[in-house]
């Protein structure tokens, strides 16, 4: 059985390990911390049998309190498709609503097909496409969810 909860610090090494295969070389340890202190209630963990297997960072725009942003999700091998990542999401929107956000937005490769399929299921719609998001010359589709 998942169960979502929100991040607690001891929580933080567990986190280090399932990200490094998921995300190589773009910086969860030091991302995990900025997004803790920045956005704690807005930072949840999934768990399996008391093993940490998921999480999922959000945060809400300086500029418009209304415009929430998927940071990233993670979900370890052997848990992807069975409803980790449509759990998490559910607890990051439910809290967002709770502070007024409206909408949410998210950045992914066009070719990672498996997250596309993911966010399109749960209701984001392509808004975007910027050919250099990320340095050096790495383009993202920008993605919307009304809330």
């Amino acid at each position: 059985m998942i169960t979502i909860r929100n991040f607690e610090d001891s929580d933080y090494h567990s986190l280090c390990e399932l990200d490094a295969p998921l995300f190589s070389g773009m910086g969860g340890p030091i991302l995990f911390r900025h997004v803790q202190d920045l956005f704690g209630s807005l930072f949840f963990v999934a768990e399996c049998n008391g093993k940490v297997i998921g999480y999922i960072l959000g945060g809400i725009h300086i500029e418009d309190k209304r415009i929430g942003k998927l940071i990233r999700i993670g979900v370890g091998k052997g848990y992807q498709r069975k409803d980790c990542g449509t759990k998490l999401t559910a607890a990051l929107f439910e809290k967002m609503r709770e502070f007024g956000v409206e909408s949410v937005h998210l950045t992914v490769a066009e070719n990672n097909i498996p997250a596309l399929s993911f966010y399109k299921k749960i209701g984001f719609m392509q808004t975007d496409a910027r050919e250099n998001y990320f340095y050096p010359d790495v383009p993202r589709l920008v993605l919307e969810k009304k809330l």
